[in-house]
């Protein structure tokens, strides 16, 4: 019965001691992952799921802003930056996919700069802000941006077809004639243009259809502006029509224009023109 109970005793003791020396070493493992003795890099972005895990949402063509913080315990020797597209590196970005910055000291703080593109829509877009210590050791945050489609640069993807005109100074009533019903307009990406008067034109209130002949667009820094150049068929003379923006979407765009019709016996009339956004 003695013999019994020192084995028990002693099988006890060392499930005690691989269990506690387990928990240790589980623990110093985690400290390391987690917290690199005091190495960290910090981006200013929301924070994502997983150590050293960033996310930021982005529309086409947008600047964007991300402050990098990195702390030390020994002097930063430098600074990586790489771009993946699809987990591919991107070849645009840096040299082959990667830039270097000049880092120093035990904390250092860097201003990312970085415009999305119109190719990173949709995408799995990733950075990875590599820092490298004296010792070195090696840190890592990853950034994933998340980039969809900007109203902007949508606009030339699209078919905008011509589906009401608002006489804004007549409580915005519906003026637009059956003839228009079936225009549209085409904005290339170079900022050319195309406007398409459909089947139903050159006759009725659409007699003098194709009398103006349409040449570039542009959408202002702001997006409250859009121009719209032309010249009369028989007039070189160059004339710009210039909208204010009354909604900009993926899917509508809503455009202002005040014409002077005093010669008409009229005032300054002004009306609005609603595009639908439909396959080009």
């Amino acid at each position: 019965m003695n013999r019994i109970y020192i084995y028990m005793s002693r099988f006890m003791t060392m499930l005690l001691l691989v269990t506690t020396l387990g928990c240790d070493e589980e623990k110093q493992t985690a400290a390391d992952f987690f917290d690199h003795d005091g190495f960290k890099i910090e981006l200013n972005a929301d924070k994502a799921l997983g150590h050293g895990q960033y996310v930021i949402k982005r529309e086409s063509g947008q600047e964007v802003v991300v402050k990098v913080n990195v702390e030390s315990p020994t002097a930063i020797s430098g600074l990586k930056i790489r771009k993946t597209v699809n987990l591919v590196p991107d070849p645009t970005f840096g040299t082959n996919g990667e830039m270097q910055v000049n880092a120093s000291g035990n904390s250092f703080a860097y201003d990312f700069l970085y415009k999305t593109l119109s190719t990173d829509v949709d995408q799995l877009v990733g950075f990875a802000f590599e820092a490298v210590n004296g010792s070195g050791v090696k840190e890592v945050s990853d950034l994933n941006m998340q980039v969809t489609l900007s109203p902007r640069d949508n606009i030339p993807l699209k078919r905008w077809n011509l589906t009401s005109i608002l006489h804004v100074n007549e409580k915005n009533k519906e003026v637009i004639n059956d003839c228009e019903k079936d225009n549209a307009i085409l904005f290339n990406k170079d900022g050319s243009m195309v406007y398409i008067y459909g089947k139903d034109t050159a006759t009725g209130s659409c007699q003098f259809d194709g009398l103006n002949v349409y040449d570039k667009w542009a959408l202002s820094e702001d997006q409250k502006t859009f121009n719209i150049t032309y010249h009369g068929l028989f007039n070189p003379a160059t004339v710009v029509d210039s909208y204010i923006v009354r909604g900009l979407t993926t899917d509508e765009l809503k455009l202002e224009l005040t014409v002077d019709l005093t010669v008409l016996g009229l005032g300054k009339e002004t009306f609005l023109y609603i595009y639908k956004a439909g396959p080009k």
